[in-house]
């Protein structure tokens, strides 16, 4: 099972889920037949890391600061998600003090169209 950002191999997240983005619109006749037009969708994949240390941190970082997409994937038994180029973006993070300092965070990767 791993999960691969770029050129890194990420470490395995606490928690790990994905939502759908919709560009749509809807629209509700006189008579009341919704009809929904889709543009685009695409998906956004959230990666919640608790106490990694700071090399693996530093690898994550290498990526986000490279300020390009990346290509995301996972090869977890029963979550196979193929190459897909992402936008790399941070939910806050949090320190744990100690001789490491080690990071939790939310790492959320936005699918690119």
């Amino acid at each position: 099972m791993s999960y691969l950002l770029g050129a890194s191999t990420l470490p395995n997240p606490k928690e790990f889920f994905r939502e759908f983005i919709e560009a749509s619109s809807e629209n509700v006749s006189l008579e009341g037949r919704t009809t929904k037009d889709i543009f685009n969708r695409k998906e956004r994949f959230f990666l919640k890391f608790q106490h990694i240390t700071p090399a693996q941190v530093s690898s994550i970082l290498s990526e986000y600061n490279a300020k390009t997409t990346k290509n995301f994937e996972s090869t977890e038994t029963n979550n196979v998600i193929a190459a897909t180029p992402v936008h790399i973006s941070f939910q806050p993070r949090d320190f744990m003090k100690g001789v490491t300092y080690r990071s939790s965070f939310t790492l959320v990767l936005t699918e690119e169209i």
